[in-house]
């Protein structure tokens, strides 16, 4: 018996390699790995790298809460 927890496949979430999230988010590489060691977008690690984490994934979900945080509120308009 396994110690690791299995997920079925239908609730399975999408999985995002390092170099589509800086393509979804307009970010260099250096900038995506940077936001996944402070903690700031989550991310699991599916193996290790000599020089950058090589095997990292993000979840899109991960990606969509990043993006709804750093959303900048419009400016209020004037009721003159």
């Amino acid at each position: 018996m396994s110690d690791t927890a299995q997920v079925p496949a239908s609730t399975a979430e999408r999985m995002l390699a390092a170099a589509e999230v800086a393509e979804t988010l307009n970010l260099s590489l250096t900038a995506v790995y940077r936001l996944a060691r402070s903690g700031v977008l989550r991310s699991h690690r599916h193996g290790q790298g000599a020089v950058r984490p090589r095997g990292l994934r993000f979840p899109e979900s991960a990606v969509i809460e990043h993006l709804n945080r750093s959303r900048v509120p419009a400016p209020a308009a004037d009721a003159a």
